[in-house]
C-alpha cells in the first residue's frame, strides 16, 4: 500500500534566535501544528520536532498561557514527527512519522515551563502594521485550483474579498454603535472600516491577500474628530464569531452573541467558502498591539457551520412571523 506523504507549511514564526526556533504550521486540510528546533544535522540541515496542536491550546501557547512541553505532549492521537528542513521558509515541509511515545523522548523534548514571552517581529501582520502605521488584515485561501501554479479563480477571489470587507464593515459598525450607546466622546469615522488591497501573493497551495486600513489611524486632516480604536474593536468582534470554527458544536451560541448584521455577513462568507471549497485563515494587527490576532476556518468546517447557522437563521425567521 502506497504511503501518502504528509506535509505542512509554516504560517507564523513563534520564536526566532539565529534561526527559526519554534514555528506554527498548517497542513493541506487546515490542521494546526507546532514545530520546535532540535539541532542541525548533516550539511547544516535543521531538524525539528513537530506535533499536531489543538487550535485553542495553540492560542494559549502563543499568548504565554501554556508551556511548550505540555502543548507537544497533548498532540492529538499521540502522533509526533521529525522534519528535516532544507527548504526555504514558507515552502512545504515533509512530516516523518515516528514510533513510540513522545513522552519517553527526553532528549528531544524541551524543559518544563518554556513559554513565549513576546511575539516575534517576523510576523507579517504586525510587521506591516508597524511599518505603515495602519491596521493590517491578511488572509489566505486554498481552493482546489491553488494547488496548480498558485492559481485562484477570479470569481472566488472577488467574492471572498468582497464579503470579507462586508464582515469587517458590519463588525466595525457594531463597535461604533456600542460606543454611541455608551455616550463616549469622539466621533468614529463613517468610513473607518475601509481597507485597501496592498498585495496579492501566490505560494504553494495557498493564495494570500494583504489589506491595510485606507488611511492612517491618526490622520488629523481626514478625520479631525476621529475616535481611534473602533476598527480594532470591530476586528476583535470578527475574532469572536470565528471562534465558532474552533468550537463548531457551540456555533449557534457563539454567533447569537452577535445576532443581526454581523452574524448574517459571517454566515454568508461561510457559504461562499463552502461553495468554493476553500479554507480561510487570517491574521490582523494594529501598530499599537503587542502581537497579531489569528482566526480562520477550514473548508470542511465552513460547510458544517454554514449548514448549522443557515438552519438556525431559518428557524428564527419562521418563529418571528
Amino acid at each position: 500500500m502506497k504511503t501518502i506523504k504528509r506535509t505542512i507549511k509554516p504560517v507564523a514564526i513563534l520564536d526566532y534566535y539565529d534561526g527559526i526556533q519554534i514555528f506554527e504550521g498548517r497542513d493541506a486540510i487546515g490542521g494546526n501544528y507546532v514545530a520546535m528546533l532540535i539541532d542541525r544535522v548533516d550539511n547544516g540541515v535543521f531538524r525539528y520536532l513537530a506535533t499536531g496542536a489543538n487550535p485553542e491550546r495553540l492560542r494559549q501557547f502563543r499568548v504565554g498561557e501554556l508551556d511548550l512541553l505540555t502543548l507537544l505532549l497533548e498532540a492529538p492521537g499521540g502522533e509526533w514527527f521529525l522534519i528535516y528542513d532544507d527548504a526555504g521558509y514558507g515552502e512545504s515541509m515533509t512530516l516523518v512519522p515516528q514510533d513510540g511515545a513522545l513522552a519517553k523522548q527526553e532528549d528531544l523534548l524541551p524543559g518544563p515551563n518554556l513559554t513565549l514571552t513576546e511575539w516575534a517581529i517576523d510576523d507579517l501582520a504586525i510587521k506591516r502594521a508597524l511599518e505603515s502605521n495602519k491596521t493590517v488584515f491578511e488572509f489566505s485561501l486554498a481552493p482546489p485550483e491553488s494547488a496548480y501554479e498558485g492559481r485562484i479563480r477570479s470569481d472566488t477571489l472577488s467574492e471572498v474579498l468582497g464579503q470579507t470587507q462586508v464582515v469587517v464593515k458590519r463588525a466595525y459598525r457594531s463597535a461604533v454603535k456600542e460606543r454611541k450607546e455608551r455616550g463616549a466622546a469622539g466621533r468614529p469615522a463613517a468610513d473607518g472600516y475601509l481597507m485597501d488591497v496592498v498585495a496579492l501573493a501566490a505560494g504553494g497551495e495557498a493564495f494570500r491577500v494583504i489589506l491595510e486600513s485606507a488611511v492612517p489611524l491618526d490622520d488629523p486632516i481626514r478625520h479631525p474628530m476621529f475616535a481611534p480604536g473602533e476598527l480594532v474593536k470591530g476586528l476583535k468582534r470578527m475574532d469572536e464569531v470565528f471562534q465558532s470554527a474552533i468550537e463548531p458544536d457551540r456555533a449557534r451560541e457563539i454567533v447569537l452573541n452577535h445576532k443581526g448584521d454581523l452574524a448574517e455577513a459571517y454566515t454568508k462568507l461561510l457559504g461562499i467558502l463552502a461553495e468554493k471549497n476553500t479554507g480561510f485563515h487570517y491574521s490582523w494587527a494594529d501598530p499599537h498591539m503587542p502581537r497579531a490576532s489569528y482566526g480562520g476556518v477550514s473548508a470542511g468546517v465552513a460547510k458544517r457551520l454554514y449548514k448549522t447557522l443557515s438552519e438556525s437563521g431559518e428557524k428564527t425567521a419562521r418563529h418571528t412571523h
